[in-house]
């Protein structure tokens, strides 16, 4: 990966993060911290952030950016070394139009996105041997502009579209690029490995929040039976993967169940959408999973019918 040195001989890489949301804002700031020269692409959040900085209160280390290279547009920020796409796959229609400007001939594209289906649409525009998929097991929410809440994990497992072994040994510079940014990292050579892993908790919880009206975890586990609900849904994701061979970790569905419980009054991403009248990211995390279930006649009652309720919540067809 193309670089410079930086301050205390760290290697130093130009970054831009497309979509410098919650999730988009807290790596970009841990990669600034670690010395890399971070451009944070902003819309509505853009004036407040250029005057007063990025400030991210954090369960493993407060960070305060006085001064953030905030820009508006991928023309603005010109090429760089590795492209962090983090907005919503809302927003993916516009991959033609945004990475073309940020990009030479060795730049890295890496979606940290929901969901399935974002790596490939990245790969129609970028080549596919430069695209990386990142899964990040992490709580983060935008507090007010330019201030974002760190709540809990961080942690992102790496994959080429690709896989091959030159595609897995960028995998693993871009974990080891995270990791010096203090984020727990590992690399995978499929990305569908690491995939399924994420959606046992985006699929359940992500989705039932946003299926009962927007509320959070807290309130979810308080309702009667979506405790039961929830882990069954779970429990047809893994047999999904395993059918799909790629088996989930052993006891993955007791530590999301755990680490959900522990989590305090979290709204996920969809349900936070959904309330401020925001599109939702119905395709990537719920639509083409169950779409990959089909294909191997997975039973997966619990989770077609979670997917029922989320379209009559959005008043999909």
């Amino acid at each position: 990966m193309r670089g410079e040195e930086g301050r205390g001989n760290v290697w130093c890489v130009k970054i831009a993060i497309l979509g410098a949301g919650a999730i988009g804002s807290y790596y970009g700031a841990r990669l600034a911290e670690a010395g890399h020269k971070v451009n944070f692409i902003l819309r509505s959040a853009w004036a407040t952030v250029k005057e007063r900085g990025l400030s991210i209160t954090s369960v493993d280390g407060d960070i305060r950016l006085e001064k953030v290279n905030a820009v508006r547009t991928p023309e603005e920020c010109g090429p760089v070394d590795l492209v962090v796409v983090a907005w919503k796959t809302c927003c993916n229609d516009l991959f033609p139009s945004a990475l073309p400007p940020l990009m030479h001939e060795g730049t890295r594209v890496l979606t940290l996105q929901n969901g399935m289906g974002n790596a490939e649409l990245i790969g129609r525009v970028a080549p596919k041997g430069q695209v990386f998929m990142g899964l990040c097991f992490v709580c983060c929410m935008v507090k007010e502009a330019g201030c974002i809440t760190h709540l809990e994990g961080g942690d992102i497992q790496f994959a080429p579209l690709l896989p091959t072994e030159e595609g897995l040994h960028v995998a693993q510079e871009l974990a080891e690029l995270f990791r010096r940014a203090k984020i727990h990292t590992e690399a995978f050579m499929h990305t569908e490995q690491i995939l399924w892993c994420k959606l046992t908790w985006n699929i359940p919880f992500n989705g039932l929040c946003l299926a009962h009206g927007g509320i959070s975890v807290v309130d979810l586990f308080a309702m009667p039976g979506q405790q039961e609900r929830a882990r069954g849904i779970i429990d047809e994701v893994c047999l999904t993967a395993k059918m799909r061979g790629y088996p989930t970790p052993e006891g993955i569905a007791d530590k999301q169940m755990y680490r959900t419980a522990h989590m305090g009054p979290f709204v996920p991403s969809s349900a936070v959408d959904y309330n401020l009248g925001r599109p939702v990211e119905y395709d990537a995390i719920w639509g083409e999973p169950l779409r990959r279930a089909h294909e191997v006649n997975a039973p997966v009652p619990l989770w077609e019918q979670l997917c029922q309720d989320i379209r009559a919540r959005l008043g999909m067809a």
